[in-house]
């Protein structure tokens, strides 16, 4: 796992997850050696406690790749500057890892994209199809995700990306957002609306663009197969967790009980914006 990246992207609202976070994945994933905190504010006490706590690498990003996307394309575009890396996991920090990971699983996912030398971009790390799809016709392993068996292409869920790929998809995006919302001619909140609340990257139209994307790439997705239409089967996927403890705005009960357990526990600050709340929303089709 040394060329693999563990990236989180997170904003201000949202530090007081990031010690409970980093916490579960040093505990229960400590083969995971490179993370990244990328954020706008890295000088923020508790993204200083992370990097000294849990050996958490700070990737400081400018205001004006504060955005949703924008802040992800910048990130991942550092990661690959970096020329240390071939793969990265992005993740939300919200996403919380509470047993320890399939490595078995994980080797093997790393193993396909390696072997296919470009051709595989991902690797989706949840169980797909999502929790409403049947139960996928083999056991739980590795199989190519297509518009005809997957109601999603692209899922901010945790995913396996080849480096390039993911960076150049990003940046895909970002340029999609700015010619269709330009930023001199778009209000922040309108721009807010449609990047966040309008879920741009996995609406369908956002699907659309995914699959012609790498169609036009020559690229191609796989994906964990689900073991049966219980929630609970997200556990049986190589990065097991529960998506998402922040859910229209507010901490779910379970991941307070987390944070308790695990010995991290969460302080929600009473200063936080609801205007970034609603970036929990999206990514949630697993």
């Amino acid at each position: 796992m040394d060329r693999v990246a563990y990236l989180v992207n997170s904003t201000p609202a949202y530090y007081y997850l990031l010690p409970l976070h980093f916490t579960l994945v040093r505990r229960y994933a400590p083969f995971m050696e490179n993370l990244f905190l990328a954020t706008e504010v890295p000088e923020h006490p508790i993204c200083l406690q992370v990097a000294k706590d849990h050996g958490v690498t700070l990737i400081p990003l400018d205001q004006a790749d504060a955005g949703f996307l924008a802040s992800r394309a910048a990130a991942l575009t550092q990661l690959c500057l970096s020329g240390r890396f071939l793969h990265v996991i992005p993740v939300q920090e919200d996403f919380l890892v509470d047993r320890v990971p399939d490595f078995g699983a994980l080797v093997e996912g790393l193993m396909i994209l390696e072997e296919a030398q470009g051709f595989i971009a991902s690797a989706r790390l949840m169980p797909c199809p999502g929790p409403k799809g049947a139960r996928m016709p083999s056991r739980p392993l590795w199989a190519g995700i297509t518009s005809l068996t997957d109601e999603y292409g692209f899922t901010f869920q945790a995913t396996l990306w080849s480096l390039d790929a993911c960076c150049m998809w990003y940046q895909a995006l970002v340029k999609k957002l700015e010619e269709e919302w330009p930023v001199a001619m778009t209000s922040p909140e309108q721009r807010r609306n449609i990047e966040i609340r309008g879920n741009f990257a996995e609406n369908a139209e956002g699907q659309k663009f995914f699959w012609k994307f790498f169609k036009e790439r020559r690229q191609v997705h796989i994906g964990w197969g689900r073991a049966g239409p219980w929630s609970n089967a997200v556990y049986l996927s190589p990065w097991p967790y529960r998506p998402t403890a922040i859910v229209q705005g507010q901490l779910e009960s379970w991941a307070s009980e987390l944070g308790k357990r695990e010995g991290a526990p969460l302080s929600v600050p009473l200063s936080k914006s609801s205007s970034v709340d609603s970036v929990h929303e999206i990514g949630r089709g697993y």
